[in-house]
């Protein structure tokens, strides 16, 4: 379970988070879909500090962490309970994919090499690029790129993978791949998720809950059908009239 207790960020003299508050079931998966800008990255990295929030609590299970006050042995802590697959990838484009996802199970996880690459052979067959285990982050498309990163998220084994709008970077053909792949983490994978996407029809069909943001507060917030298909909220249902007929609306 992750819990936001007043969670507060801002930077310089735009206050991107204004106190927010709620709760991720263990083992869910959350959409967060808002406008740019509305914070839903900022919340997001603020989970593993990629982001250090200004003040609040951030609640990991058993891991309760006033953000003022963490600690760099809490920060540790909590980056190794959770994984990212990042909007541009990410990659080190000095290695090669097998290597990439071999990293963080050779570094955080402290795995001798052998091991290390078993276990990144086994989840590049995972995301479907086995195949591709020598190739170079250049000689490789968007999609399979983006494919690589979640096997590199998976391969830690993570309580939490938090997704960065993965399909934004990509062009519109490659979308599907990715997508797909994510459809299949989510049946096979324990880990909560959090996902931050415009991908309205993969929210539909994966999410048990979606959050919704706007300047910085989570205007609303519930599982998809009810977000999705009956929002309360005037500002939600401008937002998703860009990606839903409001005849779609059962209002």
């Amino acid at each position: 379970m992750i819990t936001f207790k007043n969670i507060h960020k801002s930077f310089g003299d735009n206050q991107v988070l204004k106190g927010i508050n709620c709760t991720i079931p263990t083992g869910s998966v959350t959409v967060i879909l808002g406008p740019s800008g509305s914070g839903k990255t900022t919340l997001l990295r603020s989970i593993n500090f990629l982001e250090k929030a200004d003040r609040g609590e951030i609640i990991l299970d058993d891991l309760h962490i006033n953000v003022e006050k963490a600690s760099k042995a809490e920060i540790h802590k909590i980056r190794q309970h959770t994984a990212m697959v990042f909007q541009m990838y990410n990659l080190f484009t000095n290695k090669t994919a097998l290597e990439n996802v071999m990293e963080g199970l050779t570094i955080v996880k402290k795995l001798p090499k052998h091991e290390a690459k078993e276990q990144a052979l086994f989840y590049l067959e995972k995301v479907g690029l086995v195949n591709k285990a020598d190739a170079y982050p250049h000689e490789l498309s968007g999609g399979q790129q983006q494919r690589i990163g979640i096997a590199r998220a998976l391969a830690l084994n993570p309580d939490v993978i938090l997704f960065d709008e993965p399909t934004s970077a990509l062009d519109p053909e490659l979308v599907g791949e990715v997508l797909e792949v994510m459809q299949t983490v989510v049946q096979e994978v324990n880990s909560t998720m959090l996902v931050v996407t415009h991908e309205i029809n993969f929210a539909r069909e994966v999410a048990d809950n979606i959050i919704f943001m706007d300047h910085g507060v989570i205007v609303e917030q519930g599982p998809p059908e009810e977000i999705l298909s009956n929002p309360k909220e005037e500002r939600t249902k401008q937002f998703l009239s860009r990606y839903i007929s409001f005849n779609e609306y059962d209002i």
